[in-house]
């Protein structure tokens, strides 16, 4: 059986190489959009999948969303790449309009990007937690702060004054670990 640490490192070795591979499913994107851009956003990706070219008032229609709002996330959803847009002269008015498509490579770039940037914020955190560093708590859990922080404050909660006890933390690298091989079956 392999140690905590082997394991890690045998989790960030593979990330380093960059051979976690993932599958693009409805889950994983509506996952990865409400962690980058908000729950908000889901009816337009919703909408455009499966669809091409859909000006930005259609989707504003469709989602019952001000125009405003719709094209604000329409552009944080293209800078993630979940979408791609081409700007067309009305030939009546003689304004652009713009066509919004949902972007399936871009979107499975989006979410494998930021399923690694989330391993690597596990690794980092992983590595942190098992330091052997002594952790303290509120007990109405106002904060959590490590030996040297607990001693600025007097080991009293900075927030509500209430004596802090020390954390067992073998739950949080536990949960931690269990995040990461969540991540890395995703993929």
């Amino acid at each position: 059986m392999l140690g905590s640490g082997v394991l890690s490192h045998l989790f960030l070795y593979s990330y380093k190489l960059g051979t976690l591979k993932m599958r693009l499913t409805n889950q994983n994107i509506q996952d990865a959009v409400i962690e980058a851009i908000g729950k908000e956003a889901l009816p337009i990706v919703e909408y455009l999948k499966n669809r091409r070219n859909i000006s930005d008032f259609k989707i504003a229609e469709k989602t019952n969303m001000r125009i405003q709002r719709v094209r604000n996330l329409l552009y944080q959803l293209y800078d993630n790449g979940v979408v791609s847009y081409i700007k067309r002269k009305d030939s009546v008015k003689g304004w652009y309009i713009s066509y919004f498509s949902f972007n399936p490579k871009g979107t499975k770039d989006f979410v494998e990007r930021l399923r690694k940037q989330n391993i690597k914020k596990y690794m980092e955190r992983l590595e942190v937690e098992e330091k052997g560093d002594l952790f303290f708590i509120c007990p109405n859990f106002c904060v959590r702060l490590n030996l040297d922080n607990s001693a600025e404050f007097d080991f009293h909660c900075p927030e509500c004054g209430n004596l802090l006890k020390q954390q067992d933390n073998k739950k949080t690298i536990n949960y931690i670990k269990e995040k990461i091989r969540e991540l890395e079956v995703a993929g």
